[in-house]
């Protein structure tokens, strides 16, 4: 991604489709409540597992990540995307959730996104997400993300029965 900082040009903005980005940033409100619709859709369980005030986060977040993949569509820079969505790792893992439902979330953007689409950006908008969850399916393989392998974890402990003090 060009940075105007280290002597390289600015980011073009009408590089990509900046009709597209309008749509997206026109409908903006509309499509964070069809994005968080789609993703209780995609995974049943999300109501269940965060509360009301996790929703209005979520809720709130796609406003950003709407203003995002808008700027990615209209610089055709998936740099945009998946710089923000790396920045974003450790902020929905202070609030307790996991890249898989992070995924899941960017699953509910693309549904809602595409519904504003005209068909000739509509493979840019899935290419650009595809992108941005593939960076992200990589922090989910890491610690903190899953519970492990139960094996493996006694192992790493020294083969210590009924030792919790090492995990």
């Amino acid at each position: 991604m060009p940075h105007p900082s280290l002597g390289m040009p600015p980011i073009d903005r009408t590089a990509g489709s900046p009709v597209a980005a309008a749509r997206l940033r026109a409908e903006r409100d509309r499509l964070a409540v069809l994005a968080l619709q789609a993703a209780h859709r995609l995974a049943p369980h999300f109501r269940e597992r965060y509360g009301e005030s996790d929703q209005r986060l979520f809720l709130r977040d796609y406003q950003r990540h709407i203003e995002q993949l808008a700027r990615a569509l209209e610089s055709g820079e998936d740099g945009l995307v998946t710089n923000y969505g790396e920045w974003l790792v450790p902020v929905y893992r202070r609030r307790g959730v996991p890249m898989k439902d992070f995924i899941v979330l960017l699953g509910g953007l693309r549904d809602a996104a595409l519904t504003v689409m005209p068909s000739e950006d509509a493979r840019l908008t899935r290419q650009l997400i595809e992108r941005w969850a593939a960076r992200l399916k990589h922090h989910g393989r890491l610690p903190g993300d899953h519970e492990g392998n139960r094996i493996v974890r006694f192992f790493w402990k020294g083969a210590g029965i009924a030792d919790d003090s090492v995990v």
